[in-house]
């Protein structure tokens, strides 16, 4: 979606001043006209080129095991026009130069924008030591789960020191970061209590309410009056049970975040609990790391805080922190994903925990500082472009706003044959006609990454859309 620049505010966090102006960005005469466009894809049927998932999601049948062709069919027809774009798999470490190859063998060479690991911690020397170490001392594999023998030193240390970054007591591990969103409601929230989320709030965030209650209520996207609303209506009716309200620090699809000091104050009229699910922020945005509740200054008000290793951390795994000990039992007890998965691997928790030293070290504030700066430049580069980038935040995702899916689609192919690994998002995972590029930048990127991507972007975006005008 191409937009008049001059009439364009890209929205950022106002208490930061941007790293680049638009006399440092390259000229539009740098970027090549247009990219070739396979005219088998151009003219490839609405099934390949605008077709979502949602139409096979709802099967029937006594075919269990084979009931679902139809989408099989789908899948296979889109990887023969090479549009699409899931099941890849990175071949070389995650570096800003990758390699990434998809499950039809297509193969991508060159910048890397398409994973999550945003402070560029994965290759870090500490981090591999750490990682060597842990193996050493307690070999690959945890006992079982932490409730039964599954935890040892660095486990305490790394939930400990979890809890002390955040300004919390207690904090607890968990397996994965979607374990973490969802065995905390699942476990907490009894069947007559209600949990309201943001409309948009995570997968891991929606089943964990679903497991828990029948009562769940979802409130307009960021939109703290349509929480009140909600909220009026459920106390009108019942001031007995709980009321659990989530949301999450950064919202990654759209790159947005809510006025947590107010859903706080609102939350708090209705005696209702506020849960913040950090994924996306903690450790690589916001003072020391503190993501949006560090920002926002609300660290002291909220309730309970999930969060997953997988994007500062430089590993998988999720956490748990909370100022009640009772919940900490409680979820330790009752939680899903605790009593019966495995615990976080040594090497898992070595990982984390280094991670964890170097985000709150001067060498994390200045990884934070290059990542942040990555992300300001595309934006202006992208604006300069008259493309959209979507948010009200600068953070290490950047959602560039296409609109049309077939256009997207193509785009996606033509970026990948001209070296750009990035990630599309297209409905369902967005509502319709809303198809974006999902950039995920890391601090090892550099300002020429940075122009490179603009240029790509833009040149594919372009030629997707000429080539789709000339079909018309």
């Amino acid at each position: 979606m191409r937009v008049d620049a001059s009439k364009t505010t890209i929205l950022i966090e106002v208490t930061i001043h941007m790293a680049v102006s638009p006399s440092m960005l390259p000229s539009h005469e740098e970027v090549p006209a247009r990219f070739p466009v396979d005219d088998a894809v151009a003219h490839a049927s609405d099934s390949v080129l605008q077709t979502d998932s949602n139409r096979f999601a709802r099967i029937r049948g006594t075919d269990l095991l084979n009931r679902d062709a139809p989408m099989l069919r789908w899948q296979q027809e889109r990887a023969g026009h090479g549009v699409w774009p899931y099941f890849r798999s990175f071949c070389t470490p995650l570096t800003t130069r990758a390699v990434a190859v998809g499950e039809d063998g297509r193969r991508t060479e060159g910048l890397n924008f398409g994973c999550q690991d945003y402070l560029s911690l994965s290759t870090h020397p500490r981090v591999h030591d750490a990682a060597a170490k842990a193996l050493r001392d307690y070999g690959p594999i945890a006992a079982g789960a932490l409730g039964l023998n599954g935890g040892n030193p660095l486990s305490t240390e790394l939930s400990d020191g979890l809890a002390d970054m955040l300004g919390f007591e207690h904090g607890l591990l968990f397996p994965t970061g979607w374990a973490a969103g969802y065995g905390t409601i699942q476990s907490l929230i009894g069947k007559y209590d209600h949990v309201v989320l943001d409309k948009l709030a995570h997968n891991s965030l929606r089943h964990g309410a679903d497991a828990g209650t029948r009562n769940v209520t979802y409130f307009e996207h960021l939109d703290n009056s349509s929480l009140r609303t909600h909220l009026q209506a459920i106390r009108s009716i019942d001031t007995k049970n709980a009321i659990l309200v989530v949301t999450e620090g950064i919202f990654s699809m759209d790159s947005d975040a809510a006025d947590l000091r107010e859903l706080i104050r609102t939350c708090r009229e209705f005696d209702a609990v506020v849960m913040v699910d950090v994924a996306h922020d903690f450790g690589a945005t916001g003072p020391d790391g503190l993501g949006q509740l560090g920002a926002q200054g609300v660290l002291d008000e909220v309730d309970l805080v999930v969060g997953a290793f997988s994007k500062s951390f430089a590993t998988t795994g999720g956490f748990l922190v909370t100022r009640s000990a009772t919940v900490r039992e409680h979820v330790r007890l009752y939680g899903g994903p605790q009593t019966f998965s495995s615990a976080l691997t040594p090497v898992q928790l070595g990982v984390a925990l280094e991670a964890l030293r170097i985000i709150r070290s001067a060498e994390g504030a200045q990884r934070r500082a290059s990542v942040r700066q990555v992300a300001e430049r595309i934006r202006l580069g992208l604006a300069d472009r008259g493309l959209h980038c979507m948010g009200n935040v600068v953070c290490p995702v950047i959602p560039v706003l296409i609109g049309s899916t077939r256009t997207a689609r193509l785009a996606w192919r033509l970026v990948g044959e001209h070296g750009l690994i990035t990630n599309l998002a297209e409905p369902p995972a967005v509502a319709s006609n809303l198809a974006r590029f999902r950039l995920q930048a890391m601090a090892d990127h550099t300002a020429e990454d940075a122009d490179s991507v603009v240029d790509i972007l833009d040149t594919a975006i372009r030629s997707a859309e000429d080539a789709f005008s000339r079909v018309q």
